[in-house]
């Protein structure tokens, strides 16, 4: 579709909808089980060329977001007569990212660099940064949505050449949505080599510069210091896949620096073009001097048309190592629909 003298208009969607159900053991052997419906995904987008092969655009929207509520402790005061017990209660509240608007940028295209100016994500965890509709099984790893997979206001250079990439930002460090509120700037660098066909190799730096706020001087017009270091390798030769992504970061923290990591490994086979098996396993610990987790995860796929129309079932078990008999189970069955 053609807009203005000599543009292009390319609309495209992606709608995800989950059957949820969850189970929390703890210590004591008590169960607690969750099912719903959810409406994981509705990004709607609109991109393409204003001036073809020079000025580009892309808008993406999430209504869905407007859906996601997270149970947070609010204290309980200011009440007549005061309550007897004081103290805080659990009530839903909007998660951070709570804004539709997902993605907004302009980009100026070159032979040796694509430069971007605008909100998109930054380049922290090979699944993060990557489409959501092409995930191998229907959430991100926890490593992956511990450190990356999020969205920030900046500017960003990349290009793909036939044997390397690159990804270069310079972001607010705020999270979606949201003004700098410092003269720092967290800066990133994603480099990526393909060998040979089918192999990707990755390496990422995350850090933050300018008037860099540490623990001891965060405040409450500063964002915390996140520090980031990441290697992952995609195989992808025939029906085989092998994925695999180690992320180690810092973070300042209620005036603490903690150090943690967290890595997964993956693995799947497609059958006949369609049939899709998926084993997933890893590990998060974000806090070195706190426990860690262990997380065990297989699936199946269905590709109808590749990943324009898939089916996904997927089952995970979180072990709380630290914790003996406290486990996290989780089934997702989800459907996609993308073009």
């Amino acid at each position: 579709m053609q807009v203005g003298k000599e543009g292009l208009f390319q609309p495209s969607a992606l709608l995800q909808g989950w059957f949820w159900v969850r189970q929390d053991d703890d210590a004591l052997n008590n169960q607690d089980w969750d099912t719903t419906f959810r409406v994981r995904r509705a990004e709607l987008r609109i991109k393409g060329e204003i001036i073809p092969k020079f000025m580009s655009y892309n808008v993406m929207i999430d209504p869905a977001k407007l859906l996601e509520f997270v149970n947070a402790d609010v204290p309980v005061q200011g009440q007549a007569p005061a309550p007897t017990t004081p103290g805080t209660v659990s009530v839903p509240q909007r998660a951070r990212d709570a804004s539709i608007l997902q993605d907004f940028y302009i980009t100026f295209m070159s032979d040796y660099a694509d430069v971007s100016l605008g909100q998109f994500k930054i380049p922290v965890s090979y699944e993060g940064v990557n489409s959501s509709s092409k995930l191998i099984m229907p959430e991100r790893s926890a490593v992956s949505r511990r450190y990356g997979d999020v969205r920030d206001l900046g500017l960003r250079v990349e290009k793909k050449f036939e044997y390397f990439g690159y990804m270069a930002g310079v972001f607010n460090g705020e999270g979606p949505n949201r003004l700098d509120r410092n003269d720092a700037k967290d800066i990133s660098l994603r480099l990526e080599g393909y060998p040979m066909e089918g192999l990707m190799l990755g390496l990422v730096g995350y850090t933050q510069v300018g008037e860099r706020t540490t623990a001891e001087t965060t405040g409450a017009g500063a964002a915390a210091v996140k520090d980031r270091l990441e290697a992952d390798v995609r195989i992808e030769i025939s029906h085989a896949l092998l994925q695999a992504e180690y992320i180690h970061g810092w973070d300042d923290i209620e005036a603490n620096r903690v150090e943690g990591h967290g890595a997964y490994g993956a693995l799947g086979y497609t059958f006949f073009d369609h049939v899709q098996p998926i084993v997933r396993i890893g590990f998060l610990n974000p806090n070195d001097t706190a426990g860690y987790d262990m997380i065990y995860e297989v699936g199946v796929n269905y590709y109808f048309l590749e990943h324009e129309a898939k089916l996904q079932l997927a089952y995970g078990l979180t072990n709380h190592v630290d914790v003996p008999g406290a486990n996290h189970h989780e089934l997702i069955l989800a459907g996609q629909i993308a073009f």
